[in-house]
Parts: C-alpha cells; structure tokens; sequence
C-alpha cells in the first residue's frame, strides 16, 4: 500500500479540520423566538407574495433518498473514504438542500469534496459537524459528496449524515369584481287611466359572477303597482357580461311628473340605484258662463260659454250642452250649434281641446218672461272629465208710457165748448205705477167738466187726476177734460204725465183757437 507515501503529506501540517475549517463563514445562531411559540400578527398586513411558476401547483412531492458509502474495514494511520450520496426519487424539486455529517469519533478530517462548510461552537452544534449546501434537487438529480478522514484510534469509526430540503407549492387564484349596471328605457308621458310600461334592463359589467341580486323600486304616488309602492324582484345571479330584464306595468293614479326610484344590490356590498320621472298627462275641463245678470224683456242678450283645458293633455270628443230655462227663447248659435226644441237644449260637439287653450261658443236668447231666467251649461268628454256651471239672468220690464192729446172742436166761438181727450197708453214690457195725470189750461179756458180712470180735483185752473196704481203692458187709460172758451185767441192746455217709474215728467200742449164773429 501507498501509506508511507501520502503520510507526508499531513504530517508536517497542521491538524486538517484547522485548514478545511479556515475558509468558511461563521454560522450566525439563531435569535427568533423558539419553534413553536405563537407569534402576534401585524395590525395590517400588506401582501407582497406572487404566485409561483405553474408547475408548484398541485400536489408537491419531493423525496429524497441518502446513501452513505464506506470501507467495512479501516487502518490507523492510513486516510479512509467515505461517501454520501442524495437522490431525488420524488416528483418535485427540492429546494435549500442541506446535507449534514460530522467528523467521525476517532479520525481527524482529511478533506471534502466538494468542501463543506464548517460550523463554530457559538451555533449550538457540535465544532466537528460538516454542512454542505447542495441548492436544489430537480426531480431523477442526485448530489455526490465524499469525506476522507485519518483514523487515530481502534474501535468502531462512523459517523450519521442527515439532508433537509425546502419543498414549495404554489397556487394561483384569480380575484374577479363583480359590478351591476342598471338601466331603463325613459317612458313616454302617459295620459290618466292608461297603464305604462317600465322596461328595466340589470347587467354585469363586472369580471365576476354578482350572487344575491335583488331589484328594488319605490314609486311615486301618481302610479301605482298591486304589489304597492315598494317593490322587490330577486334576480338571483348574474355572470359576468349577463343581464336580466324586467318589465314593469304600472297604473296612473294622477297627474304630474314625479320619479321613481329603482335600486339594484348584490352579494359584496354592490349597489346601484337610478331615479326615473314617470309623467302622467290629464286634461282638466272647467265651465265658464258669460252673460248680463240684468236684461230686459224682449231685448237679445247672447251667453258666452268657455271650455278651459288646463291640464296636460287635450280633452277630446267633448259634449256640451245649454239648457235654456222657459223664459228664454232661441234665436242663434255659432260654432254649428243647434237647438233641440223637444229639451229647449243648445247642443255642441268639440272634436278636441287642447292642453292650455279655451274653447268658447255663444248662443243668442231673447227673454220672454220676468223673472229670473237660469241657463244651465254641462259638458263631458270621453275622457271622462265633466263639468257644469249655471248663470241667472234677471229678466226686468221697461215701462215706456205714452200719451196724445186732441181736442173734440178747434176752432170754437167764444163761449164755446169743447173737449180734450188724453190716451195714455204703456209701449213698454213692465206694468207702470204710479200713473199720474196733470192738465194745466192757460189762457181764456174755463174747466167744466173731467173725467178719467180715477177720480180728480180742480185748482185754479188745473185738473189733477187721481194716481193710477198700475197700467199693464199695452193697456191705455182715457182722460176727458170738457172747457169753455170765454176770450178769443189761441189758447193752450198743458198736460203732463209721470210715473214712479220715470220721474221725470213727460209734457205736451194742445192749442185751440177761439174766435169771435162780432
């Protein structure tokens, strides 16, 4: 053997672990908390881990296996290998792979191959014990490492290495967002009575599938839904680019433009919400009358009636009718009406009214009667608006007195007689009160005799009939008033009427002429 040939070669140098030792960095010891003790989590924690290459997911299976190779038998004094072999039978790559051994009781260390790096006392391991950092195993990879130490003693020389590795996995996860969008199509003004429709469209928008969604919408009060004014729809879930549409059928209860609200939430504290204005169209018909509260008999009057549309939609196929009381007679209408003698009703069709604008017919009456004389306007549509409004015309009398007078003889010779007849008569439609006559004779003319109506009185030379209490509407009172002519010459009478009626007195004179044939 070649023992005194390479016993030389360490013999003159230092011991072997002094030199294999040398080189190596110190192994700092460890100052965490001992394995095991529960450790506080940080108040926030910020993730700063990424996923790995896709091959660490799965089910990660490194295995090693450790094969330690050496002579059976070995001398003092002559070097002895020993070897260490790591495989890899696993399926994964081990990671951090750490092989251990120490220097075998007995021996002093030769040399490593490749060189281990020692550990100091400070670590809390054995001085003796070599470490080699193989780095990573790939799954069929085995690692070779020999030792070759000097025996120094007899006996049983061996020592035990042991490997440990890191084994990753990794997992990748997709994180999504789910979102809602909601939209609705803008309805059309709806007119009262009629249903409208909402067509409510609910999308993701999102890149994860929204669970628990619910619709929610809270209408105004001028329409109304058989569930009541709070609704909700459960829409379930939605998928990412998926909507779901939901329509909406909704009665009008009154007019005016008010919004709804609409909401949709989901699973994760997602919400949206939108406000639509639902605008409900009504038209209005209100009745007005114009006309003299005062007419007198027989004098037109004309009756003006407006249709007012103030609402917010046009009134269509309107009727409207006039009822004319007994006292009043038709003479005309505009706007083709017509008068239907069996009901004494004007009577006119309006195809439409439009929002905001005024309809207004006339009709011409002639009052034939006293008294008040009540019109009565109605009008209804199709749309099932009406409205009624009535006028009262007071109907008055115009008494209109007049009177002639005429003498029986003129001319007369002195001391003649003659007689003066006064017709009194009433043109007018009211009876006249309070009729009285008063005939004055100026001039030579002696009053002899009178007579009327009622009684009278003479003064001087006047003659006062008694008043008359009434004179009806073409009724005449006659008046006679007999004189004797004592001078010649033209000589007048003076007659005046007045009433209670027409203060103011109306005058007349006759003149007749006397003469003498001496």
């Amino acid at each position: 053997m070649a023992a005194p040939a390479t016993q030389p070669a360490f013999a003159p140098s230092a011991p072997p672990q002094a030199s294999a030792f040398a080189a190596a960095p110190p192994i700092m010891p460890h100052t965490g908390p001992p394995a095991g003790a529960p450790t506080a989590a940080p108040a926030e924690t910020t993730g700063q881990g990424r996923p790995g290459p896709l091959q660490l997911e799965g089910v990660q299976t490194p295995q090693l296996s450790v094969e330690k190779r050496g002579p059976r038998e070995i001398q003092v004094g002559k070097p002895a290998r020993y070897e260490i072999l790591v495989r890899n039978v696993g399926s994964a790559t081990a990671h951090e792979l750490t092989l251990r051994d120490a220097v075998p009781s007995g021996t002093t260390l030769v040399t490593t191959t490749p060189p281990a790096s020692p550990v100091t006392a400070a670590s809390g391991t054995a001085a003796n014990e070599l470490v080699w950092a193989l780095g990573t195993l790939p799954p069929g990879g085995q690692a070779h490492v020999t030792m070759e130490v000097l025996p120094q003693v007899e006996g049983e020389i061996g020592s035990v290495a042991s490997v440990s590795f890191r084994a990753d996995a990794s997992v990748r996860s997709r994180s999504t967002k789910p979102d809602l969008q909601l939209e609705c199509t803008m309805p059309t003004p709806v007119l009262i009575g009629r249903d409208m429709q909402l067509t409510i469209t609910i999308t993701n928008p999102g890149s994860g599938v929204a669970t628990g969604v619910v619709l929610e919408g809270f209408l105004p009060e001028n329409v109304s839904h058989r569930s009541g004014r709070e609704l909700e729809f459960d829409v379930g879930q939605l998928r990412p680019g998926e909507s779901r549409t939901i329509d909406l059928v909704l009665g009008t209860r009154g007019p005016g433009v008010q919004a709804a609200r609409l909401a949709a939430r989901g699973d994760g504290g997602i919400e949206v919400e939108r406000q639509v204005p639902l605008e409900v169209t009504a038209p209005t018909l209100a009745l007005a009358v114009d006309m003299p509260l005062r007419r007198f008999l027989q004098r037109p009057a004309t009756c003006s009636i407006s249709m007012v549309n103030a609402g917010t939609a046009p009134a269509r196929a309107i009727e409207l009718a006039a009822q004319l009381p007994a006292g009043m007679k038709f003479v005309r209408a505009n706007n083709a009406g017509w008068h239907d003698d069996r009901t004494h009703r004007v009577l006119w069709n309006l195809e439409e009214l439009p929002a905001g604008e005024t309809g207004t017919v006339e009709v011409v009456v002639m009052p034939v009667d006293l008294g008040p004389q009540k019109i009565v306007a109605a009008a209804r549509s199709a749309d099932g608006l009406a409205d009624q409004v009535a006028h009262v015309c007071e109907v008055e009398g115009l008494a209109a007195l007049v009177f002639d007078v005429v003498d029986s003889e003129d001319p007369i010779e002195v001391n003649g007689v003659t007689e003066y007849v006064i017709r009194v008569r009433n043109q007018g439609t009211k009876p006249a009160t309070g009729v009285r006559l008063t005939a004055s004779l100026l001039g030579d003319l002696e009053p002899l005799q009178a007579q009327g109506p009622a009684g009278h009185r003479v003064e001087n030379l006047t003659v006062a009939f008694e008043p008359l209490a009434k004179l009806a509407p073409a009724e005449e009172a006659l008046f006679r008033i007999r004189v004797r002519g004592s001078r010649a010459g033209d000589h007048r009478i003076q007659v005046r009427l007045e009433s209670a009626d027409h203060l103011a007195p109306i005058t007349k004179e006759e003149i007749t002429r006397v003469y003498s044939d001496r």
